[in-house]
């Protein structure tokens, strides 16, 4: 059993990039973490509830709390990091039914059978996430994720669950689906867990509009979020999907299932 606490950054009309982040780990290593978290706000005599990462980054009065919070996650070495973004105009570049296809349509017999999301590219790093932690939970095991309730991101992440359990995509490589377990919804408010996905995810996020905007995504991550990055189980857990990406899956699609399986998402952009 391992448990994993995400958040969103980017969800908002407008945004160059959409970022989910979070961190997983088993429920002993949680417990101590949430511990040595509130033990690093009493220090700073800050209450746990007004803890909003994208307020306290627009300042340098709670530099310092950060540092040693950022310090704090570095040190469970048993708790990991996982982000993933994806740029919203290359998302957006591609045909109604290749975002339908990447936001969980159902391929059957070369045909798209049921809708998928083809406006909301959030659901694209959703379920790489998903993925990406249920590939660490144990044989036999599971996977259980927890949202803000308080957060936006509650109400997709409820749809998306209900999305990915009720399909049987027959083109996917998800191996791990059966260890995906459930969603809950802890106030973030009172979750220290859900501050440093909080924390993560905002962080994530502006490191990823800097190298969009540079064209250079090869800076490496640096100051806090190196931190928070420290114990990323694989460079795999830390990544972004352009047009580039996505146009390899649809040509690992064809790849594997045939051509005919194309019929219906034709090509991508640029072909």
């Amino acid at each position: 059993m391992i448990d994993a606490y995400l958040d969103e950054s980017g969800v908002h009309d407008g945004a160059a990039m959409c970022v989910i982040a979070g961190y997983f780990g088993g429920k002993g290593q949680f417990r101590k973490f949430e511990r040595d978290w509130n033990k690093v706000l009493s220090k700073f005599r800050f209450k746990i509830e007004d803890f909003h990462a994208t307020e306290l980054l627009k300042t340098h009065d709670y530099e310092q709390m950060l540092k040693a919070l950022a310090g704090t996650i570095a040190l469970h070495g048993k708790i990991h990091p996982v982000s993933f973004g994806i740029v919203v105009a290359d998302f957006n570049s591609f045909s109604l039914a290749q975002r339908r296809f990447f936001t969980g349509a159902t391929l059957s017999k070369g045909k798209l059978v049921t809708t998928g999301c083809p406006n909301k590219p959030y659901f694209v790093p959703f379920q790489l996430c998903m993925k990406s932690v249920t590939d660490y939970a144990p044989v036999g095991g599971r996977a259980d994720f927890f949202f803000g309730l308080d957060r936006p991101f509650a109400g997709y992440a409820k749809e998306l669950f209900k999305q990915m359990k009720s399909r049987s995509r027959e083109d996917s490589d998800w191996k791990t689906k059966d260890r995906l377990g459930e969603p809950s919804f802890p106030l973030a408010s009172q979750t220290p867990q859900l501050q440093a996905a909080d924390l993560l995810v905002h962080l994530t996020y502006h490191h990823m509009l800097e190298r969009h905007e540079a064209q250079d995504w090869k800076v490496q991550p640096s100051g806090l979020l190196r931190h928070c990055l420290r114990n990323l189980r694989s460079r795999d857990d830390h990544a972004f999907q352009s047009k580039e990406c996505l146009a390899q899956t649809l040509e690992l699609l064809r790849k594997a299932a045939g051509a005919e399986w194309m019929d219906e998402l034709g090509q991508p952009p640029g072909n």
